[in-house]
C-alpha cells in the first residue's frame, strides 16, 4: 500500500517515504494547558490519531513513534496560576494549573477514543534545547531579534526553499549534521541589536513564530507559546 500525503512546501500530494522504515516518527503540536480543551483542540487530536493508526498499520506498532508536546509555558498559565493559587510560589502554582488542566485534556482525549502518543514532553523540561534551536536559527539568518522577541524570517526560508541545495544546507545546519555548532549563547539573543523595518515586522509576525525574550506586563497577549508549542516543532535529538 502506498501512502500519499499533501506536502505544503511543494503544494502537491507526494508519496510518503520514511527516513527509516524501522523508526517512523511524527511530531505534533500539543495543547497549551491553561484551561479546558475546546472543540477546535479536538480536530488535530483526531486527525493525527488517524495518521498514527495508519502508520502503525503500515510499518508496525513497534516501529512508529508519535510525539506530542505539552505546552506548559504561556502568559495565560501564569495569570491563572497567580489567580487560583495566590499563596504558592509562582512556579509551584504554575505546576498545579498545568497538572490539573493536563489531566482534563487527557480525559477528553480518552473520551474521543484517541490513542495516547508514545511520548508527551513538557515544554518546560526542554527549554535548553529550544534555546539552542533558536540560536541556530538566528545564526543561520532564518530568525532575528526585535523588540525583545525572536522572530522567524519567512523571506529567508522562502529563499532557501527556492534553491534545493540551499534548503538542504539549512536543514543540515539545524540538524547539526555538518559539524557546525552555534555558540551556546548567541550574541544576537543577548544584545538584541537587530532592527526591523515595519513591513518586515508585520510579515514576520504573520509567520506566527515568536518567543518572548523577557517577562511581559500582566495581561499582555502571550507570545512564548507560539514558538514553544507551534513554531519549533523540531529537535536535534532523535525522537
Amino acid at each position: 500500500m502506498e501512502l500519499r500525503l499533501y506536502d505544503t512546501l511543494t503544494k502537491e500530494k507526494r508519496t510518503f517515504v520514511p527516513l527509516d522504515a524501522n523508526n517512523v516518527r511524527m511530531y505534533v503540536c500539543g495543547p497549551t494547558v491553561y484551561d479546558f480543551a475546546h472543540i477546535g483542540n479536538a480536530r488535530p487530536v483526531i486527525v493525527f490519531d488517524v495518521l498514527f493508526r495508519l502508520l502503525r498499520h503500515l510499518y508496525g506498532e513497534a516501529h512508529v513513534k508519535y510525539v506530542r508536546n505539552i505546552t506548559d509555558v504561556d502568559d495565560k498559565i501564569n495569570d491563572r496560576a497567580a489567580r487560583d493559587f495566590p499563596g504558592l510560589p509562582l512556579n509551584e502554582a504554575i505546576r498545579e494549573v498545568t497538572e490539573q488542566t493536563g489531566r482534563q485534556f487527557h480525559a477528553d482525549v480518552d473520551a474521543l477514543g484517541a490513542l495516547r502518543p508514545s511520548v508527551e514532553p513538557r515544554a518546560t523540561e526542554h527549554i535548553g534545547e529550544m534555546r539552542e534551536i533558536i540560536e541556530m536559527l538566528v545564526a543561520g539568518g532564518f530568525a532575528y531579534v526585535a523588540e525583545d522577541h525572536v522572530l522567524f524570517s519567512p523571506q529567508a526560508m522562502n529563499a532557501a526553499n527556492s534553491t534545493p541545495a540551499a534548503l538542504r544546507r539549512a536543514v543540515q545546519s539545524l540538524a547539526g549534521r555538518d559539524g557546525r555548532r552555534c555558540p551556546r549563547r548567541c550574541r544576537a539573543l543577548q544584545e538584541g541589536q537587530h532592527r526591523l523595518r515595519a513591513v518586515e515586522a508585520v510579515q514576520a509576525r504573520r509567520a506566527v513564530v515568536a518567543v518572548a525574550g523577557r517577562h511581559r506586563r500582566a495581561g499582555a497577549p502571550g507570545l512564548a507559546h507560539r514558538v514553544l508549542g507551534h513554531g519549533l516543532e523540531a529537535s536535534r535529538r532523535a525522537l
